[in-house]
C-alpha cells in the first residue's frame, strides 16, 4: 500500500487494510481514465479484544478532546467524538458498531 499526503488532514498517510488498498485501485483506474478525482478516504481501524470491539473513523490527534454522544462507558458500550480545535476529527466506538457509522456523519473528512 502506498503513503500519500492526505488533501483534507494534510498528514502523510499510510492506511494498512484491504478495503483501503481496493479504494486506491478503483481511484487510481479513475484517474488513469482521467477523472481527476483526489484519494481522500476517512481513516478507520477496528479491533476485537476478546468481548470488546473497538472501532475508530477517522483521525484521533494528540490534544484531541473527547466528548461522550452516545451510550455509557461504565455499562461497555458508548460512543464519542474525537474534537481537535472544535473540529470533529474522528468518531469512536466501544461495543456499538452501528453507533459509530451513525457518528461519522459529523466527521469534517468525510467527503
Amino acid at each position: 500500500m502506498a503513503r500519500w499526503r492526505h488533501s483534507v488532514t494534510g498528514a502523510s498517510t499510510r492506511l494498512e487494510n484491504r478495503t483501503n488498498a481496493t479504494e486506491q485501485e478503483l481511484t487510481v483506474a479513475a484517474n488513469i481514465l482521467r477523472a481527476r478525482r483526489p484519494y481522500t478516504p476517512t481513516p478507520y481501524f477496528w479491533t476485537d479484544q476478546y468481548d470488546t470491539k473497538i472501532q475508530i473513523q477517522g483521525v484521533i490527534a494528540p490534544g484531541s478532546r473527547i466528548r461522550l454522544i452516545d451510550g455509557d462507558p461504565a455499562a461497555g458500550r458508548f460512543d464519542a467524538l474525537a474534537e481537535n480545535g472544535g473540529t470533529v476529527t474522528a468518531a469512536i466506538g466501544w461495543n456499538h458498531p452501528r453507533g459509530v457509522r451513525t457518528a461519522r456523519r459529523h466527521l469534517v473528512m468525510d467527503v
